[in-house]
C-alpha cells in the first residue's frame, strides 16, 4: 500500500475530517484502480482489483472522474442506512477520491430540516396572525376614528344646537316674564304661561350636558441592546421628518459626524423613540425657523442635541417639563397628551444617560442628552479613500459573508453579496463591481466557472478566489479560469484587507 501525499493530507486537513477519513482510492488518468487505503469494507468494498476500471468497482464514480478541479459529491446514499460524502482530487496526473462516513452528520441535518420545516409552519401561521392582528389593528383604528369623528360631530351638534335653542328661548322667557308682570292675564293665561317657563328651563338644562374626558395608562418598559447601525437609522428619520417639517415651511437636518463608528451596542427601537418624541415635539411647536438634530460620539458616549427655533419654555415650565401629562399653555390647541418628553427621560436614564431642556421665552429650546453606546472595534489596515469602491462577495455561508461584510463596510467599501455563482454572474453584470471576493465551491454554480463566465462577458476587473483547498492543482485552475488572486480559507481578515488594498491600487 502507498501513503496518502501530503497535498491529500494537507487537503484533509484544511476541510477539517481528518478524523472522519475511512479509506481512499488511487486511480490513474485511465480510470483504473493503482492502490487503496484505510477502511474500504466500511463501505462493502471488499474486492478492489488493482489496474481494473474502478467504475467497473464503485459504481456511484461513474461519470465523475472527467474533471479539472476538486469536485465534491454530497451525501451519497450507499445502502444500509449509511451516506457518504466523496472528494475527487486531480493530482499529478491522477486522481484521489476520498470517502468520508458521514451518515450522523446526515442524520443530524435530517432532524434540523425537519425542525426548519416546523419552523416554517410556525412562522407561516405566525405570519398569518400578524396578518390577522394587522387587519384588526387596522378595523379598531378605523372604528377609532369613526368614534372620534362621531365624537366631534356630537361636540359640533351640541354647540350648534345650544346656539340655535338658548336665542329662541331666551325670547320665549322674556316675553313671558313681560305678560306675567303686567297683571293683565286671566287665571288660566297665568298657568300656562308658567307652563311655559317651567318647560323653557327644563330645555335650558338639557343644553348644559358635558363630556366625559379618556385616560391614558403607561406601561413598563425593557431595554434589548443589540448592533445598531446609527447613521442608516439616522438617514432613516431624516427622510421621515423631512416632508413634515417642510409642510409647514420648515428647515430641518440631522448632522452626523464623520467620526461615528458603524455599528453600536444600543437599544435601536427605543433610541429611535426618544430621537422621533423630542423631533416631534420640537416641529410641533415651532411656527417658523428651524428644527435641527446634532449627534456626536466621544468615549462611548453617543450624544444627541434637538434644537429649534420655537417659542421657547418658561423657567417655570422647564421644572415640570418631563413630568408625566403636563402641557405648556401654547399646547392647549395642539394635539398629544403631555407623554412624549416623560416617556424619553425615563428611556434616556434606562440607557445610562441623561437629558435635560435649556431655553427661554422666544429664543427656542435645546434638548440635549446622552446614552450610553460601546462600539464594535476592527483594525484599519489601509489609508486608501475606500469611498467609491463597489465590492461583490460571493459565498454560500450566511455567516462568513456577514464577517466579511462587516470587515469591509468598516474599511468604507460598499459592499453588494450574492450566494452562489449564478447570483454573482447575475450581479456583476447588473452593478459592475470593482472587485470580486469569490468562493469556489458552490451550489448552483460553483466559483471556478463563474469566473469563467465573467471572464467571457468581457468582465475585466479583479477577482479574489477565496477557497478552502490547499491543493496547488486547484489553485492554478484559479488562475487559469481568470481568478487574480488566491486565499485559502480560513482567511484572515486583516490579509484579506491587505490584498484587497494592493491589488486595486
Amino acid at each position: 500500500m502507498t501513503h496518502i501525499p501530503a497535498s491529500v493530507v494537507g487537503y484533509i486537513q484544511s476541510m477539517w475530517m481528518a478524523e472522519m477519513i475511512l479509506t481512499y482510492l488511487h486511480i490513474d488518468v485511465q480510470g483504473r484502480l493503482i492502490d487503496w487505503g484505510g477502511y474500504p469494507q466500511h463501505y462493502g468494498l471488499t474486492t478492489l482489483t488493482k489496474n481494473k476500471l474502478i467504475v467497473e468497482q464503485v459504481d456511484f464514480l461513474d461519470g465523475f472522474l472527467d474533471i479539472t478541479h476538486t469536485e465534491v459529491l454530497q451525501y451519497l446514499n450507499i445502502g444500509g442506512n449509511r451516506c457518504i460524502n466523496v472528494h475527487i482530487v486531480p493530482l499529478d496526473g491522477s486522481i484521489y477520491v476520498l470517502l468520508f462516513d458521514v451518515t450522523d452528520e446526515h442524520d443530524k441535518q435530517q432532524k434540523m430540516q425537519q425542525q426548519v420545516n416546523e419552523l416554517s409552519i410556525l412562522t407561516y401561521r405566525q405570519s398569518q396572525l400578524l396578518q390577522e392582528l394587522e387587519a384588526t389593528r387596522k378595523k379598531l383604528s378605523e372604528e377609532k376614528g369613526q368614534l372620534e369623528q362621531a365624537i366631534k360631530l356630537k361636540s359640533d351638534f351640541i354647540a350648534t344646537l345650544s346656539h340655535e335653542l338658548r336665542t329662541p328661548l331666551t325670547s320665549i322667557m322674556g316675553y313671558t316674564k313681560l305678560l306675567d308682570d303686567a297683571k293683565q292675564a286671566s287665571d288660566y293665561e297665568t298657568n300656562y304661561l308658567d307652563s311655559v317657563k317651567k318647560n323653557a328651563n327644563h330645555l335650558l338644562s338639557l343644553i348644559d350636558n358635558v363630556l366625559d374626558q379618556t385616560k391614558l395608562e403607561i406601561g413598563q418598559i425593557e431595554l434589548h441592546p443589540n448592533n445598531c447601525n446609527v447613521k442608516q437609522m439616522l438617514e432613516d428619520l431624516k427622510s421621515l421628518f423631512l416632508p413634515i417639517a417642510q409642510d409647514k415651511k420648515l428647515l430641518f437636518d440631522i448632522k452626523i459626524p464623520n467620526n461615528l463608528p458603524a455599528q453600536l451596542v444600543i437599544d435601536e427601537l427605543r433610541f429611535r423613540q426618544i430621537l422621533i418624541n423630542l423631533i416631534t415635539n420640537g416641529i410641533k411647536f415651532t411656527a417658523k425657523g428651524f428644527v435641527e438634530l446634532k449627534i456626536t460620539w466621544q468615549s462611548n458616549k453617543l450624544y444627541f442635541i434637538v434644537t429649534d427655533s420655537g417659542p421657547g419654555i418658561s423657567s417655570e415650565s422647564q421644572q415640570k417639563i418631563f413630568t408625566a401629562f403636563h402641557r405648556e399653555s401654547t399646547a392647549n390647541t395642539l394635539p398629544g397628551a403631555g407623554l412624549g418628553l416623560a416617556i424619553s427621560y425615563h428611556l434616556v436614564e434606562l440607557m445610562g444617560g441623561q437629558l435635560s431642556v435649556e431655553s427661554s421665552p422666544q429664543f427656542g429650546s435645546n434638548f440635549t442628552g446622552f446614552i450610553s453606546a460601546d462600539s464594535i472595534q476592527f483594525t484599519n489596515t489601509s489609508n486608501i479613500n475606500h469611498t467609491n469602491i463597489k465590492i461583490l462577495l460571493v459565498d454560500d455561508s450566511i455567516d462568513l459573508r456577514s464577517l466579511i461584510e462587516l470587515y469591509l463596510e468598516n474599511e468604507g467599501y460598499a459592499v453588494i453579496t450574492a450566494s452562489n455563482g449564478l447570483e454573482a454572474v447575475k450581479l456583476t453584470l447588473q452593478t459592475k463591481p470593482d472587485i470580486i471576493l469569490m468562493d469556489m465551491q458552490m451550489p448552483v454554480l460553483d466559483g471556478y466557472n463563474a469566473v469563467q463566465q465573467l471572464r467571457a462577458k468581457k468582465f475585466n476587473k479583479p477577482i479574489i478566489a477565496l477557497s478552502g483547498s490547499n491543493i496547488e492543482h486547484d489553485r492554478n485552475y484559479a488562475f487559469k479560469v481568470g481568478c487574480n488572486e488566491y486565499m485559502t480559507k480560513p482567511v484572515d481578515p486583516e490579509n484579506l484587507l491587505n490584498a484587497i488594498s494592493q491589488i486595486i491600487q
